[in-house]
């Protein structure tokens, strides 16, 4: 494996190395600059003794540099935070789909919703509780009717109601 020659293949000014790692220095991209920095002022020869000096894996350093050999410092600098955990499930055209059919009232309960993501988008939760989960995250809360017996003549409750008294 030839030997790379960091100083030569790193082709920001030493100086404008350090202003960016002033720049940075309060954000979790800081250690990444230093890595070029130390690489390119020589202060370190190779990715082992910049990963020691910084305190990280030779792996990482080694990553952050292929990153750097990519796309420069622009794809260096790139954050990634938002890319970490799980990736929600659902997207938003299914969520909003499935808020649709809940104003117009065709769904009533979670297993009803559960169902309608599986069949209208192939969305499908491996808990039960998942599309539960779901809404609770997303603040939305199920609404039904009131309950009516079945038994109970809409007629005769219309004329009770006129003929009770207002308080």
């Amino acid at each position: 494996m030839p030997k790379i020659h960091y100083s030569q293949v790193i082709t920001e000014d030493p100086q404008q190395l350090k202003e960016l790692e002033r720049y940075h220095r309060y954000s979790h991209l800081f250690q990444r600059v230093r890595m070029l920095r130390l690489l390119r002022s020589e202060e370190c020869r190779n990715l082992g003794e910049a990963a020691q000096a910084l305190g990280y894996s030779w792996r990482q350093c080694q990553r952050w540099f292929a990153s750097y050999q990519k796309g420069g410092l622009e794809e260096l600098l790139k954050s990634r935070v938002h890319e970490r955990g799980r990736q929600e499930l659902v997207t938003p055209e299914a969520f909003e789909d499935l808020q649709e059919a809940m104003k117009r009232g065709e769904i009533a309960t979670i297993s009803e919703a559960e169902e309608f993501l599986r069949e209208r988008h192939g969305i499908e939760y491996a808990h039960p509780d998942g599309v539960g989960q779901l809404l609770r995250r997303r603040k939305v809360k199920l609404k039904t009717g009131r309950p009516r017996h079945e038994d109970a003549d809409p007629k005769e409750q219309e004329d009770f109601k006129k003929s009770s008294q207002v308080r």
